[in-house]
């Protein structure tokens, strides 16, 4: 059988293959050993990779195979055994820019390219959760342009890392070292022991003990499902999409201290030198107890530099030339809250206490680990119990410094952004509750420049765009798995509808 790309669908170890960063590292995920790998060298994927590749039958993941370096030592004869001979490379580049990864996960990859300069973010909704090296980090992203920007923090590694560490415990495999969400609780206890600090995160699914049968994982008293996938899409390009879109929900990867947490990823492939990509973030929370304090959290490498409704995250570390620029749309500015954490003595810090891990210096240089030591906290300053939180990320090359306005819009249960580039805007509309609708959606395009316009959480079927004044109008098909339209609109008075 000849190789093909196609088998990406089916192939699990295609997730590795998105998460590979222009260095040669991936995206870190779970418990990783960063440190196996020398600085500047690719991480090596090992056999799994070619065993897979032969097969699926799969020509990219052979060629990703080869490009991580092949195999050596007493893998050798692993590959002499079961290494499809027939089979040829074909260039990863040949795959759709955008993948999602289904049940159980319920994850998405997004690229701008497979070349030097790619941006990629990973979202993550996390449907189950397995436990032990899987981490409690459901509705977590991260970030990567020219530089580690939006992390996952802490190592797997040293005396004080070491699996089972009140390093681990208690951060490094903890919600509260994630791009995600916390609501604190104080009296929250998250194990029956003691032996789980109190992060403000995710619970512990069937207490971090993972099924031994099927029978165990599906029971639903034991917990291990975590999230719901709402919606989930990428277009209108299939193969080099401006978009792509996931929601969900992952109230039950939280105990009864929440009543609600919905979570909403728009990436924006904004074709731009300058600012290559966008990554729109809406959140929905409602705690059980209004005076439960919640956060919404972003790790970095560096320390970030922080204004009051904005933020910018560089990565300068062994030549990095990254930029992340952070809009906090909502809270609005009279009710938030924006704090870094970190630094030395609190780069690991929860709540009061900083689970430090004392990796040797040397290491850490000769290595690829990237641990953070820095994160920003964006709270609501009223208590309430249901807080929006609506955040905008751009990235770009930290020398050029290009920074695109980035506005709020409101109206008719909905609120999204708009991103006004040089040449074309781009606008991202979402319902505040998160639930699908049938009724008509209003919106205006400011001149003089035309607008992409995502317009999300939509019945599906089909929907027509008329713009005021306008004979002309624009038929969209909304699909019952992205529940979005995607529109090139011109200046002025929007309507759509069924």
């Amino acid at each position: 059988m000849e190789g093909s790309c196609r088998n990406q669908n089916s192939c699990p170890s295609s997730l590795w293959v998105y998460t590979t960063r222009p260095d040669g590292q991936r995206l870190r995920a779970g418990d990783t050993f960063a440190d196996s790998t020398a600085r500047g060298r690719p991480w090596s994927e090992y056999m799994g990779t070619l065993l897979t590749a032969s097969y699926y039958h799969d020509g990219c993941l052979l060629d990703e195979f080869l490009r991580q370096g092949g195999s050596g030592g007493n893998e050798l004869l692993f590959e002499v055994l079961w290494r499809d001979t027939a089979l040829q490379p074909e260039p990863i580049s040949k795959l759709p820019l955008s993948r999602y990864f289904s049940a159980p996960f319920g994850w998405m990859v997004a690229r701008t390219s497979w070349g030097e300069d790619a941006a990629i973010a990973e979202m993550k909704i996390n449907e189950c959760n397995f436990a032990n090296h899987q981490h409690l980090d459901g509705g977590a992203f991260q970030l990567y342009y020219r530089g580690a920007l939006a992390i996952d923090s802490g190592l797997y590694s040293g005396s004080s890392g070491e699996y089972g560490s009140p390093h681990c415990r208690n951060y490094y495999w903890r919600t509260i070292a994630h791009n995600s969400l916390l609501v604190y609780d104080p009296r929250e206890q998250f194990s029956r022991r003691g032996d789980y600090g109190n992060d403000g995160g995710q619970r512990l699914p069937n207490g971090r003990s993972e099924a031994r049968t099927l029978t165990v994982l599906q029971a639903p008293e034991n917990g291990y499902r975590t999230g719901k996938v709402l919606a989930h899409g990428f277009g209108p390009d299939p193969q080099a999409p401006d978009y792509t879109v996931l929601q969900g929900d992952i109230t039950e990867a939280y105990s009864k201290k929440v009543k609600q947490v919905a979570r909403s990823f728009v990436f924006l492939n904004l074709r731009d030198k300058q600012v290559p990509a966008a990554l729109v973030v809406l959140d929905r929370v409602v705690s059980a107890d209004p005076a439960f304090q919640k956060y919404w959290l972003l790790h970095c490498l560096e320390e970030p530099k922080v204004g009051n409704s904005a933020a910018v995250v560089d990565c300068t570390l062994r030549g990095a030339r990254g930029r992340l620029n952070l809009d906090i749309l909502l809270p609005s500015a009279d009710n938030l809250t924006l704090s870094k954490v970190g630094g030395p003595g609190k780069e690991f810090w929860v709540f009061g206490t900083n689970y430090e891990n004392n990796v040797e210096p040397t290491r850490l240089e000769r290595g690829s680990m990237e641990p953070g030591a820095w994160r920003l906290e964006v709270c609501p300053r009223q208590a309430a119990a249901e807080d929006l939180f609506l955040n905008v990320m751009q990235v770009s090359d930290r020398e050029n410094g290009a920074h695109w306005p980035v506005s709020k819009l409101e109206g008719e249960g909905r609120t999204g952004c708009l991103i006004t580039g040089p040449v074309s805007s781009w606008s991202v509309l979402l319902r505040r509750d998160g639930a699908r609708s049938d009724q008509e959606v209003r919106f205006r395009v400011p001149g003089p420049n035309p607008c992409r316009v995502l317009v999300t959480d939509l019945s599906p079927g089909r929907w027509r765009a008329e713009r005021a004044g306008a004979a002309r109008t624009l038929d969209v098909e909304v699909t019952a798995e992205a529940g979005a339209a995607w529109l090139e609109a011109e200046a002025g008075a929007w309507t759509l509808r069924r």
